[in-house]
């Protein structure tokens, strides 16, 4: 099973030390992605090694593990570069060439572009690589929307314009299960203490060892009782999808503040209880509360998982269970986002949207396996606002996540004209 919006090899990025902080930022959501200060190739020498190693992986779909530093393979394999590529080439349709431009190589294939940027170590091996969003070629709204209907699964989506009227919409009002996008929910509920008075941005939380959960996030690593700020989990939970961060959230606001914006989610789980009820230890319990029909059954089930260990990663279920989730349909998540939008932390994480084509970006996405999310709000430079949601549902299988965000970003270049 994916871990909740972990897309450090699949979903079109592989990032690690060495890349340009600008390359990651437009990485897929809601990756974490290392810092970093060097810039790629910069020589002749490098320019043609980097367009060689490129052209090798994208012509043959295989990576040579001994093209890469043992840093890198440390935290991504060659298998999954392999498999990065495989869904790139699904997406994309065949490979024609690369070439560099500026900063970064730019790879063609028959349906369009990617970018990719490439950095070596003193030793000439490949210690950063990162496949950004692809950019399919589209001549109208129409034509990307339909790239969309035609992902295998269930597919919705929504493109309201000004908050008000509908530009287009598919199956807009059924609730799917959409991952980490449940976060929005989190910090409309957060939103409302603050401006109520009841809250502050900078009021302080100590870190507790009890809220420990899973990837994605970095404050899993974090010591117990490490203070931190609201405004801190807030940044976190949505701009690298830092499921601790979130949990920290639900806890301080409680189940009666996150009723206003659960919308049938009740009780409203923390990640660490999904990741129970998803693990081979959990298979009873998940049982019991797939079971049951009021939320009082569920709270029941529920508080059973809390008292259980966090299961290691080996321990959960490979296969799609989207019963056990979060579920919202696109409207939904349009108006979770248009409370939040204007928060500045929400444009940390453009997710698939290139920043530059717009005045404004807020995005939050969210990942399992089986299901996918992308939900941004733009601004163009015309002045338009809109709100484009769009999630993928497959109870039978992983989802081509490259081939999605890539049909997804074909139409926020159409949206970004408007």
């Amino acid at each position: 099973m994916r871990l909740l919006c972990l897309q450090i090899a699949l979903g079109a990025a592989l990032l690690a030390a060495g890349l340009p902080a600008a390359a990651q930022t437009a990485a897929p959501s809601p990756a974490a992605a290392p810092a970093a200060t060097a810039a790629p190739a910069a020589n002749a020498a490098a320019i043609e090694l980097g367009r060689s190693r490129i052209d090798a992986m994208l012509r043959t779909g295989h990576a040579d593990p001994s093209w890469f530093a043992a840093s890198f393979l440390a935290q991504v394999s060659a298998a999954q570069v392999d498999a990065v590529i495989a869904q790139m080439l699904q997406a994309m349709g065949a490979y024609q060439s690369v070439g560099f431009a500026s900063d970064k190589f730019v790879a063609r294939f028959a349906k369009g572009t990617d970018d990719v940027f490439i950095h070596f170590d003193a030793d000439g091996k490949i210690d950063g690589l990162l496949f950004r969003p692809p950019a399919i070629s589209t001549s109208s709204l129409d034509d990307g929307l339909r790239m969309l209907q035609q992902t295998p699964g269930l597919v919705s989506y929504v493109i309201v314009q000004e908050g008000r009227s509908e530009r287009a919409a598919l199956n807009p009002s059924l609730p799917l299960a959409v991952g980490s996008a449940f976060k929005l929910a989190v910090l409309s509920a957060l939103l409302d203490q603050i401006d109520g008075g009841a809250r502050r941005w900078n009021d302080v939380v100590p870190l507790s060892a009890k809220w420990k959960t899973l990837p994605s996030g970095v404050l899993r690593t974090w010591p117990a009782d490490t203070p931190l700020t609201l405004a801190t989990y807030a940044a976190e939970m949505i701009s690298i999808s830092d499921n601790m961060a979130a949990d920290a959230l639900v806890r301080t606001v409680g189940q009666p503040a996150l009723r206003k914006y659960a919308m049938g989610n009740e009780p409203f789980l923390t990640t660490r209880e999904m990741f129970v009820l998803k693990s081979s230890e959990g298979v009873a319990l998940s049982r019991e509360y797939l079971a049951a029909t009021t939320p009082a059954a569920r709270t029941a089930a529920i508080a059973r998982a809390d008292a259980m260990p966090l299961p290691k990663i080996d321990q959960l279920d490979s296969q799609p269970i989207t019963q056990i989730e979060w579920h919202y349909s696109v409207r939904q998540l349009c108006a979770l986002m248009r409370r939040v939008a204007s928060l500045p932390l929400m444009s940390i994480n453009p997710g698939v949207a290139d920043a530059g084509s717009f005045a404004h970006v807020a995005y939050k996405g969210g990942s399992d396996t089986g299901i996918l999310n992308l939900t941004t709000m733009v601004t163009t430079h015309r002045g338009t606002t809109l709100c484009f949601s769009a999630t993928l549902n497959n109870d039978k299988s992983e989802v081509n996540e490259t081939a999605f965000e890539a049909d997804y970003s074909a139409v926020l270049r159409v949206l970004a004209t408007l």
